[in-house]
């Protein structure tokens, strides 16, 4: 049970993005769309960012190395039992 445990705490991510790989307009409305669909329905505050090249490169994000990231999907919320929503409502994003 500990080596899961140590697994668990020690897993980080490693993934590298094509930067200069834009998403089409389209897309980018259709994502947006759903997320405000989220927002409204569940009270969450969640965020498409684009074209922003710096997302991962401070220290506070730590839980892997990325490169060429330049959009992704910001889930936002203070401490509180809305939170438990946050992981399915991005799965359901994430999965169309």
């Amino acid at each position: 049970m500990t080596d899961i445990i140590t697994a668990m705490e020690n897993r980080h991510a490693v993934r590298a993005y094509d930067g200069d790989r834009k998403i089409e307009q389209e897309k980018l409305n259709i994502i947006g769309e759903h997320i405000d669909r989220i927002n409204a329905q569940s009270g969450l505050h969640i965020q498409l960012v684009t074209d922003e090249p710096k997302a991962f490169d401070s220290f506070m994000a730590h839980y892997g190395k990325f490169s060429g990231v330049t959009n992704y999907i910001v889930l936002i919320g203070k401490k509180s039992d809305k939170l438990k929503g946050f992981r399915s409502k991005g799965q359901k994003l994430t999965n169309g």
